[in-house]
């Protein structure tokens, strides 16, 4: 990954130039150079780093130092060895003549040991001086001042780590109580409940509903089960004006994203422990809430805000935009939103024709979507239809481009006969039973959470070695133990998502038992739906040629299409 060019901020560019102006004739040797770096600019401002510069430049005069510049990295951590800035300025001092640093005290400078290790070896080997305002000077060319030196950089990193494992446990905290996280306002929540007397902003309370944000949420949903296409609902959206949280336009992905969150799914997890055993504090909270999730143990815990999608709901959203991805099978035409649901089932049956590589051979290639125009005695008609192509988009052979069919028929034929094997009462008892997994996703939830546990556990343990307090002979066996257990829970995580994604699937069939909701919820779902049905139960649809004018098929609505039945077989999955 390239190293990011120190860029030189604004603020500070005429200050620079007033140091130039008054080393100018001054010899190089005598320079010094400041550095200035602050570990969190939440407010982007640059005022703490602003404050150090001044504080510098009054110093250097006070104490008759010649500052000729001073370098800065503003909202970079003093853990992190890669700061543009610091890189520039060690780079000065260990080629120049200038050999003298000026900070605030160590920790501006590191508050790593590595860095802080490569930090006294330039005071050492490169006769590098390091001025502290706050803090006093030390003597990197002998033993003690070396010595001194590194505790001071110890205290720093013990500092960092500290304030860090603090942050870590409020977090833990928060989450267990179902606190919500911080950051920008999560769409669906962050009801206006007041104004500010002075700025005039709006009071959020974060954790209430949104009733417009939420009506967009319920929409997608459905949606998206019904098998629209993220494209097609965030072009909608954004023609209509509906804007994310953040007041932008929508995006792929970002749809998706928000739609999968669980903080959206109402809790459905039961009665757990905290880390001392009693019952969780965010059971307190009221039931039909969402969900928390606290990342960086995997834990999830009822959470203080409403919830809006049900498990169930939730999984067929990831179901059907799953769907949307690239199939496994390359060869394979993707079944895309639109008109042509059948497009990945229908095969053709024929014969390649005299003439070509593989005369009388069985086609068996994928037929996809079309609309061919015919000219009739009142005009211009359109006709659906599936086909099987000659050639690809690379105009290379692919199929024998003997067998069409039109869409319409095909399409009507092939839903009544999967709706009748949906009604089939055999059928359906073997897919509740080949979808039951509500308890086996419970005990890998508990297993995981285990894990985890054993997983934090045994990083602190490698931390207490690392920091001299553990016995340094077992972070072999630690490191291999967190490595076995980061395993184990990649494992259990597929499966249990593995098992959702078949529960989720197992929703398709859960329209109703009887002809009347099953025909009315073909109708009112959409193509990706539908192919998402047919395909649970359907392997594949092969289509033969057939004398399709000299033929007649009455539908189920009495309506008559030139459709040859005896062309058309359906190979059926194994339940």
């Amino acid at each position: 990954m390239a190293r990011t060019t120190y860029t030189e901020p604004a603020w500070l560019v005429e200050i620079n130039a007033a140091l130039a102006a008054g080393v100018a004739g001054v010899d190089p040797a005598e320079w010094v150079y400041g550095y200035v770096r602050i570990s969190r600019d939440e407010k982007d401002r640059a005022e703490g780093v602003q404050l150090q510069a001044k504080n510098e430049v009054a110093y250097a005069a006070r104490k008759g130092l010649r500052l000729a510049r001073i370098l800065c990295d503003n909202d970079l951590s003093g853990a992190d060895a890669d700061r543009p800035a610091l890189r520039d300025l060690l780079a000065l001092v260990a080629s120049g003549p200038a050999k003298i640093v000026l900070a605030r005290d160590v920790a501006r400078l590191t508050r790593d040991y590595d860095l802080g290790n490569e930090l006294m070896k330039l005071g050492r080997d490169e006769q590098v001086r390091y001025v502290f305002m706050k803090d006093t000077e030390y003597d990197l060319t002998t033993g003690a001042g070396r010595k001194n030196f590194m505790v001071k950089v110890a205290e720093a990193a013990e500092y960092r780590e500290t304030n860090t494992e603090n942050l870590l446990d409020r977090m833990g905290e928060e989450a267990a109580k179902g606190a919500m996280q911080g950051g920008a306002r999560r769409f669906g929540y962050g009801k206006v409940v007041g104004t500010h007397p002075l700025t005039g902003a709006d009071i959020l309370d974060r954790c209430a509903l949104r009733a417009e944000e939420i009506a967009v949420l319920e929409e997608g949903r459905d949606r998206v089960i019904n098998g629209e296409s993220q494209t097609t609902i965030i072009t909608d959206w954004n023609a209509r004006g509906i804007t994310t949280s953040e007041g932008g336009k929508w995006r792929v992905g970002k749809l998706s994203h928000l739609l999968l969150l669980e903080a959206y799914v109402v809790y459905d997890l039961g009665e757990h422990t905290d880390t001392t055993g009693a019952r969780c504090a965010c059971l307190n909270n009221p039931e039909g809430n969402g969900i928390r999730v606290h990342a960086r143990t995997g834990t999830r815990h009822r959470a203080q805000w409403p919830g809006i999608f049900t498990r169930s709901e939730h999984d067929a959203m990831r179901a059907a935009l799953t769907a949307h991805r690239r199939l496994k099978e390359p060869d394979r035409p993707r079944q895309r939103n639109g008109e042509y649901w059948l497009t990945g089932l229908a095969e053709c049956g024929g014969t390649w024709g005299d003439g070509r590589d593989r005369a009388g051979q069985y086609c068996g290639t994928w037929m996809v979507g079309s609309q061919l125009e015919r000219e009739r005695k009142n005009g211009t008609v359109v006709q659906r239809r599936y086909g099987c192509q000659s050639k690809d988009s690379a105009k290379v052979a692919c199929g024998c481009g003997r067998v069409f069919r039109d869409a319409g028929a095909l399409e009507m034929y092939v839903a009544q006969q999967v709706i009748a094997a949906y009604e089939h009462p055999e059928i359906l008892a073997r897919l509740d039973r080949g979808n039951d997994n509500v308890a086996r996703i419970a005990e890998l939830q508990q297993r995981i959470e285990t894990t985890a546990g054993n997983l934090d556990a045994e990083t602190d343990r490698r931390t207490e070695v690392l920091t001299g307090a553990g016995d340094a002979d077992d972070l072999r066996v630690i490191e291999r133990t967190i490595a076995g257990l980061k395993q184990t829970l990649k494992a259990l995580r597929a499966e249990q998502d593995s098992l959702r994604g078949a529960q989720a699937l197992a929703v398709l069939a859960d329209i109703g038992s009887t002809p009347g909701e099953l025909r009315q919820a073909w109708d009112t779902k959409g193509p990706r739906w539908r192919h998402e049905a047919a395909a649970r139960l359907i392997e594949k649809v092969i289509v033969k040629p057939a004398r399709v004018y000299a033929a007649k098929w009455v539908d189920q609505n009495g309506k008559a299409w030139r459709f040859d039945t005896s062309s058309v077989g359906i190979v059926w999955r194994d339940l």
